[in-house]
């Protein structure tokens, strides 16, 4: 019997201490695993506070990504004005190229011309006789005015004198007929051209009056006129009118007296 007990004593010790056992290894298997759970905690709040940093980081690029983006589309727009403005100027410029080009053309055959003209001169001296025929051509063109106006004033003059000449035969044409229906007629007998008077060889017995006006001809060409100063018998005494005389015309005896006016019947 106390065999029995005793092994049963055994047994029990046995078996708590095979329970005690397990539960120690349950309770170290748990605490390990507990310990693994907080390990995982720190590490994964270690990862969570380092994406959580990664995140901010993350916006933070992504945002300065975007402000890139922003400025990079910017200088993309800009790139792309600046290249429709340098096309426009390459235009400009292939433009004014041309341009140079067909002047460059126009120069080269100017200058031909140039030496065709001035041949033995060399190019350099072309603008010194250039000027040379400038400064002659004004002279010319002064020249050709002042013959313009000369040429103008004698056309005047002769036009004056054609007039004048019309004038002048026009009275002489008249004082022709005057002369030819003139029936008195008399000869200067004397010529005082000093105080200029002349003695006329008729007087109130040939008809002459106090106021007669009398015109003095030598050989049919009228020379000037007369007013009858003093009258008597057979003889007159007449003073030369004033500004009658013809040009260079001097009285002397010997030439004719008619009366500017004839008498009607």
């Amino acid at each position: 019997m106390k065999s029995i007990f005793y092994i049963l004593s055994v047994v029990a010790i046995g078996a708590a201490g095979f329970f005690g056992w397990e539960a120690k290894s349950k309770f170290e298997e748990q605490l390990s695993v507990r310990n693994g759970l907080i390990e995982d905690n720190k590490r994964l709040s270690k990862d969570i506070t380092q994406k959580e940093k990664d995140k901010e980081q993350s916006t933070a690029a992504r945002d300065l990504a975007k402000d890139e983006r922003a400025e990079t589309k910017a200088g993309l727009e800009a790139a792309v004005s600046s290249e429709g403005g340098l096309n426009r100027t390459l235009e400009t410029i292939g433009s004014e190229l041309e341009t140079a080009v067909g002047e460059e053309a126009q120069i080269d055959k100017a200058i031909t011309q140039i030496e065709e003209l001035f041949p033995g001169i060399q190019l350099e001296e072309v603008p010194v006789k250039y000027q040379e025929m400038v400064d002659n051509e004004k002279k010319l063109v002064s020249q050709v005015e002042e013959f313009e106006l000369i040429k103008t004033k004698l056309q005047e003059t002769i036009a004056k004198n054609i007039a004048d000449a019309k004038r002048t035969g026009g009275k002489i044409q008249a004082a022709n007929d005057r002369v030819r229906g003139n029936t008195f007629q008399a000869t200067v007998t004397g010529v005082d051209n000093e105080w200029n008077f002349v003695v006329i060889g008729a007087g109130e017995n040939s008809g002459l009056t106090a106021d007669s006006t009398l015109l003095v001809q030598r050989g049919g060409r009228l020379l000037g006129k007369l007013s009858v100063h003093k009258l008597e018998a057979n003889s007159a005494i007449a003073d030369i009118v004033p500004g009658s005389l013809s040009v260079g015309a001097i009285l002397q005896r010997g030439d004719q007296v008619i009366l500017e006016k004839v008498r009607s019947n």
